[in-house]
């Protein structure tokens, strides 16, 4: 004979599987990571002083975006 489990020992139910996370669209990848470096470029030129450089960065990664965002209208 198996003693029943109480409420708060049995496993949680799981979730759908058939869910899929939202992901980054192929070709939307390269300007998306071109930006992330860039930025991310940027905040290591500003960290340093380099407003110049960091600028450049900046409309680098703007750049990106707008492509992407452009490529979404």
């Amino acid at each position: 004979m198996t003693t029943p489990t109480p409420a708060s020992r049995r496993a949680a139910p799981s979730l759908p599987t058939s869910a899929k996370p939202s992901a980054i669209p192929v070709a939307y990848l390269s300007p998306v990571l071109a930006a992330y470096n860039a930025a991310n470029l940027a905040s290591c030129y500003l960290e340093r002083g380099n407003i110049a450089a960091a600028r450049r960065k900046l409309v680098q990664a703007l750049a990106s975006v707008n492509e992407v965002a452009g490529g979404a209208a």
